[in-house]
């Protein structure tokens, strides 16, 4: 990731993205930002850099680093299925790193995850590229059911992301149990076979 003049360099977005995960994003002021940064609030004035610049910077950074993570899914010559579980599990290992960044981001998530615009929005794509591709090959290969790729890839990556992170922080699960049990239910909802067995009983 380049670093323009009104962005962070990366050790400085490390230290805020540590330290506001003991803090309420909505309350963070400039003042508490820049020492966070270990810079003087003159200097991000200077250089552009408020709340919003720094939340677009983390935005980028977690764009990174799900692409990263599913990209192993995406080049696997695996059947579909069983590239979208490690996509899956990808995705909860990247959660698992940014639980109380996210908790402390709040509403703020909002802007990092979602589209803008009035009514129904999806994710961005940035987010649900990965799953989106394996859904399409999925129904080419016939291992999975996913009828609106799009949709679907944004459900996909909602459920994973918000219930693992509510297992994780909200009913304490280990991290292995909550990965375990959403992936496999997930799974059971888009694999083939299970769609089979519930057409097979109307």
């Amino acid at each position: 990731m380049s670093v323009t003049s009104s962005q962070l360099e990366q050790d400085r977005l490390e230290r805020v993205r540590e330290w506001l995960r003991d803090h309420d994003w909505s309350e963070v002021t400039a003042e508490q930002l820049a020492h966070a940064a270990g810079v003087s609030r003159m200097t991000l004035y200077r250089r552009g850099i408020d709340k919003a610049a720094v939340l677009s910077q983390l935005r980028d950074h977690l764009e990174n680093e799900y692409r990263e993570a599913v990209l192993p899914a995406l080049v696997s010559s695996a059947p579909a299925a069983e590239r979208l579980e490690m996509a899956l599990h990808a995705h909860c290992e990247v959660d698992e790193r940014y639980l109380h960044l996210l908790d402390a981001l709040g509403r703020a998530g909002e802007f990092v995850f979602h589209e803008q615009g009035d009514g129904p929005v999806m994710t961005r794509v940035s987010f649900t590229d990965g799953v989106r591709r394996i859904l399409e090959d999925g129904n080419r290969d016939g291992s999975l059911h996913a009828p609106d790729v799009d949709q679907l890839a944004t459900l996909l990556f909602n459920t994973i992301g918000w219930t693992y992170r509510h297992m994780r922080t909200g009913h304490r699960w280990p991290p292995e149990l909550a990965r375990e049990r959403l992936v496999a239910l997930l799974l059971h909802g888009v694999a083939r076979p299970a769609v089979a067995a519930v057409e097979g009983l109307r």
